[in-house]
């Protein structure tokens, strides 16, 4: 690991290949929200519409492959980085919600931030921007993994909108 390189990237095979255990202090992530929409990047937009768009990121999920793959590492444990607890949510979760683009997208994240856990320090922070969507399942997600280690929550920064037109 660098400590000024720029990696591109899925965050899931940077962070197995590049990091080492507990060698982050503070780790921010922004990842999709399961908004179920594509988003483009809209290019020379100077005053008008602009046709030239190129396709940025896809916040849909769906129970396919991958998906399958990564339930049975959650499972198995196969990394031995996930929690007793973290393991039992999501078997709770596809019990639940069964296997469809929820559990797909819940899966995708638990992977991710059991590897931040692994790269941050003891003493790290973490913070997870989400919005309404899947933040009450998220939540869940975090304090099975770190919550049951010793970490604990801190905050809850909400954004706030306010009408300024009254």
């Amino acid at each position: 690991m660098n400590e000024r390189q720029l990696y591109y990237g899925d965050n899931l095979e940077v962070l197995r290949k590049y990091f080492r255990d507990e060698a982050i202090d503070l780790c921010y992530i922004d990842p999709p929200f399961n908004s179920k929409r594509n988003y483009n990047q809209i290019y020379n937009n100077i005053g008008k519409e602009d046709q030239a768009q190129a396709q940025a990121f896809i916040d849909t999920w769906t129970w396919d492959t991958r998906a399958i793959e990564g339930l049975e590492d959650i499972c198995s444990n196969r990394r031995g980085i996930l929690t007793r607890q973290a393991i039992e949510l999501i078997q709770g979760y596809t019990k639940v919600l069964g296997k469809g683009s929820l559990l797909a997208y819940l899966v995708s994240m638990t992977l991710r931030v059991a590897e931040i856990w692994r790269v941050l320090t003891r003493t790290g922070s973490f913070y997870l921007h989400c919005d309404p969507t899947c933040s009450h399942y998220l939540k869940l997600i975090l304090d099975s993994l770190f919550c049951a280690r010793g970490g604990d929550f801190r905050n809850e920064i909400i954004w706030y909108f306010y009408n300024t037109k009254k």
